[in-house]
């Protein structure tokens, strides 16, 4: 670990003297207003009062439901709504590692309709958020774990397109913090969680909330710190063992791929592979791994935060307001050790353990071509190995993050009018901790070319692009010097510390975006109607921003070392942009239970040009009982500022011979080759297009009784992304480069055969074809009553899956992804509150339908099923149960039980964990308890 600041060993001391706190959580719907409340901006239109059952669904969250939700970040508490499930577009730290593809450590993104992140618009208080400095993969996202929960009054979610109203590149829809800001008083609240498993899961919250209001002006104070411990995947029963061992461990296999027709290993009978882990396979012997082992599912967090505002009355009619937010946070991101293959080693070494000598010779024997006598014929030669390193692959991520948003608002004439300025920063440093190994540098310490002064000699000549050797014969001893050589044998425990020093790295990467912007908006009555004044608003935006991502140089891939880091990727990017946009939308009551919603955006990019989207509502009320809604509207997303900007990227992917068997030789049933590839920028980008319309109903048969249902679908065009399977396709006919091995340039799309298969591939970012998605969000409360027992309230929801089709391209056809692998087609969470005086309970329920899984040929091997069988995962039901009471001092406690039956999740064969962190969660049952304090 690094240096900590001051600040996170004051937020250690004030954290680690508490000892309480928790929650609990359930969607609820708006309970019917009793009082007069203070006119505001509904999430869906700029125009003020507007009904919130309006003409477009709206789900909201308040502060009650946060406290009771146990949620001690936004994600925890977003991950609970069946409109951000299905699919691996919404993620949080759980999918968190030190890969490109996985999550940036310590960050979490939310995804509206599986479309991904970049498709939802995050706002806070109705204005935009810089975006994440790092990007996951090439997708940029706005970190929602940087808003601290404790500051937030209510979310809104608007589970559809609003680009007219928000941005152009609202395609799926906006998810709106709305900040606490009229707090008065001082509160402190102390959280405390953990898991009933014994393996320390726990999380620890502390924040202080207060809020002064003067004779013209108001101020608010939040500060939160948190920390959380983390979550091997070895801590539960379920994913500690991988379903498929990798057969690449830390006691290597070797091969000279001259003399030698099967691998040999370190045998158990000579201390070596241990019995239990020792195997044979196609290419001989190996000892296999146990991955699961190192993975974290969630690594260790820490962060602090602070959040003011400050609002003054200059007149009666003109009110200056301000905002900033100020975080830091400090994160692991922990994977699987990285494997080295084809690892050239020197048979000189003096390391080489004679009962390994003797077996590699015995099976050098056999060969007709080049039968070997004594380990001494491969002098000379070098003999390669595949095997993986002893530790995990670990970065660390500091990030810190700014917002400042300063303004005017007020009423001229009966007009309400707005201008503000917004300004955001985010900034992350990633270093390796552990496991990141340097592959120039790791082969000259396997082949002696490293002395122990840390000097270099020409004992090899190496070969980066497809890992060799050939031998050139200086030595360190001939230099009066000794030759310090990496240790392969013995589980790979004993090395020398120059070894270490010179193949170890930290791959030190920095990162920093930031957004400037300026809006205005005014809105008001303008025309009379006979149903009544028609309300308009119409507002303009610039705004300016940019992304640099910058990797250590020793983790940049090159043509002559394409892996520079073994088993490591590096991404960059550098790019900035400037775009506008101006509005207008209109209320027009078109009778007295009818409204029409008319709203219209023109969007201008410096670099894609401009695109104009529309959108129309209508809501008409039958009658007090029925109301129906619906809306169509356009959305038009430019690449993100990651893919607009991007560079090489250093990927991985496994070729899946059943839908290219043309990548294996022809062969669908083979096992595709594992490809350590590259993803390449393409400066030919279009942006995105998508169409969506919905409609539902609002029904109250009673006073205490609602109902709502809404269709949506969404029609996205144009995806920027990369799709393997239709670019090996297109490579294979004609359209891309096809080469032979190692002569594919680093930056350059194509691929590499040998032997009729794809061994390596430079995939290009491209806009692919189309994706459709539909389905229906139910919702049911009813309110019950009662004299002497207090009141009860019931709700169900869900969401329920039709259709998510995709068309990458032609040449991969239609694919179906509802009922797929990590596309659940029914999602629902029910709960029943009682509230009795100072008391308060609910229990809860969360469902998570089956659907089908995605297991390897390898995989079905492994649990003995044949090539050819279908698999499905199970569905899962978690039952949350809660407990509040408030005191006459002040004082609320609460205690929140998650997973209450601690129920395991279901298995999946297509995670190399076994469980879909996406859709599932391996925590078990955890407990919050929760205490505040107000004075």
């Amino acid at each position: 670990m690094n240096k900590r600041t001051h600040l996170y060993q004051a937020i250690r001391v004030a954290i680690g003297c508490s000892l309480v706190s928790g929650s609990v959580y359930a969607q609820e719907a708006p309970r019917p207003v009793e009082e007069a409340v203070e006119e505001v901006v509904v999430t869906g239109t700029h125009i003020k009062g507007l009904d919130t059952e309006g003409a477009v669904q709206v789900v909201q969250i308040g502060r009650d439901e946060i406290e009771a939700s146990g949620a001690t970040s936004p994600i925890e508490l977003l991950q609970e709504l069946t409109q951000t499930g299905g699919g691996s577009g919404t993620f949080s730290t759980a999918t968190a590692g030190p890969l490109s593809s996985n999550t940036p450590p310590g960050a979490a993104g939310v995804s509206l309709r599986g479309l991904g992140a970049s498709s939802t618009l995050v706002l806070v208080n109705g204005r935009r958020v810089s975006v994440s400095s790092f990007a996951k993969g090439q997708e940029s996202f706005v970190d929602v774990n940087s808003i601290p929960l404790s500051a937030i009054e209510r979310v809104e979610v608007l589970p559809s397109g609003a680009a007219a109203t928000y941005g152009a590149d609202a395609v799926a829809g906006v998810v709106n913090f709305v900040l606490r800001d009229d707090f008065e008083g001082s509160e402190i609240t102390l959280t405390h969680g953990n898991s009933t498993a014994g393996s320390d899961e726990g999380k620890y919250n502390l924040n202080w909330v207060w809020g002064h209001k003067g004779e013209r002006s108001h101020t608010m104070l939040v500060a939160d710190f948190f920390t959380r411990n983390a979550l091997y995947d070895r801590d539960r029963d379920i994913t500690a063992n991988s379903i498929r061992p990798s057969q690449q461990g830390i006691y290597p296999s070797f091969n000279d791929l001259y003399s030698m027709y099967y691998d040999q290993t370190e045998a158990p009978a000579t201390g070596g592979c241990p019995e239990d882990q020792f195997g044979f396979g196609s290419f001989g012997e190996y000892c296999e791994f146990n991955t699961n082992a190192y993975v974290a599912t969630q690594d260790e967090y820490e962060s602090a935060s602070l959040v003011g505002t400050f609002n003054y009355q200059l007149t009666d009619n003109v009110e200056w307001f301000n905002t900033a937010m100020v975080q830091m946070n400090q994160s692991q991101g922990t994977g699987s050790p990285a494997n080295f293959s084809r690892a050239p080693f020197d048979p000189e070494s003096p390391l080489w353990p004679e009962e390994l000598k003797a077996d590699i010779v015995e099976e050098g024997s056999f060969s007709p071509d080049a039968p070997t006598d004594e380990f001494s014929d491969f002098y000379g030669f070098p003999i390669f190995s595949w095997g993986k390193f002893p530790d995990p692959r670990a970065v660390e991520v500091e990030s810190q993050s700014m917002r400042l948003v300063s303004g005017l608002r007020g009423d001229l004439n009966g007009w309400d009018w707005e201008v503000a300025a917004n300004v955001g920063r985010s900034e992350s440093e990633q270093r390796g901790i552990s496991g990141l190994y340097n592959s120039e540098a790791f082969y000259n310490a396997a082949l002696g070319n490293l002395c122990t002064d840390g000097t270099i000699v020409n004992r090899w000549d190496v070969d980066l692009v497809r890992p060799g050797a050939s031998f050139s014969g200086e030595t360190c001893e001939a230099n009066g010097k000794t030759t310090a050589w990496y240790n392969p044998f013995d589980g790979q425990a004993e090395q020398l510390d120059v070894v270490n020093d010179y193949v170890r790295t930290d791959a030190k990467r920095e990162g920093v975006s930031s957004l400037y912007a300026i809006d205005g908006n005014l809105s008001g009555s303008w025309i009379e109607l006979p149903a009544g004044a028609i309300q308009v608003a119409v507002g303009a935006e610039f705004r300016r921003e940019t992304v640099e991502d910058t990797p250590s140089g020793d983790a940049v891939s090159t043509t002559l070392n394409p892996e520079p880091i073994l088993g490591f990727s590096s991404t960059s990017a550098d790019a900035e942009r400037d775009q506008w946009a101006v509005y207008m939308e209109q209320m027009i009551p078109v009778a007295a239970n009818t409204e029409l919603q008319v709203a219209v955006r023109y969007d201008y990019y410096d670099s894609f040009g401009g695109d104009t989207n529309p959108k129309i509502a209508l809501r008409h009320a039958f009658n007090d009982a029925i109301i129906f809604r619906s809306n169509w509207s356009t959305s038009f997303r430019a690449p993100s500022l990651a893919q607009v900007g991007a560079g090489t990227l250093l990927s991985s992917y496994t070729v899946d011979c059943s839908v290219t068997p043309a990548a294996c030789d022809g062969f669908a049933d083979e096992d595709g080759e594992a490809l350590l590839s590259e993803e390449v920028s393409n400066d030919d980008l279009m942006p995105e297009t998508a169409t969506t319309w919905g409609a539902g109903f609002l029904l109250k048969p009673f006073a205490d009784t609602e109902l709502t249902i809404d269709y949506w679908n969404i029609e996205h065009e144009n995806l920027v992304g990369v799709e393997e399977d239709d670019f090996i396709l297109r490579a294979l006919s004609g359209e891309y480069p096809v080469v032979g091995e190692g002569e594919l340039p680093t930056g350059q799309p194509g691929l590499e055969v040998a032997n009729g298969f794809v061994i390596d591939s430079h995939f290009e970012l491209t806009n692919l074809g189309w994706q459709k998605t539909n389905g229906v969000d139910m919702a049911f409360t009813q309110y019950f009553d009662t004299e002497n027992w207090g009141s009860f309230r019931f709700v169900l929801d869900g969401t329920y899956l039709t259709e998510f089709d995709k068309l990458p391209s032609d040449a991969l056809g239609i694919v179906s992804e509802a009922g797929q692998y990590t596309y659940p087609r029914w999602l629902a969470n029910t709960s029943l509150r009682w509230r009795y005086e100072d008391w308060s309970a609910q229990l809860g329920a969360r469902y998570t339908h089956s659907y089908m899984d995605d297991p390897s040929p390898r995989v079905l091997e492994a649990v003995g099923l044949p090539d050819n069988a279908e698999v499905e995962v199970d569905s899962w039901t978690v039952f949350d149960l809660s407990l509040s009471r408030d005191f006459n001092n002040g004082s609320y406690a609460s205690l929140r039980i998650n997973n209450l039956l601690d129920e395991e999740p279901p298995l999946v064969l297509g995670t190399g964990a076994n469980v879909d962190h996406f859709n599932h969660s391996s925590m078990g049952r955890f407990m919050t308890l929760r205490y505040s304090y107000a004075f």
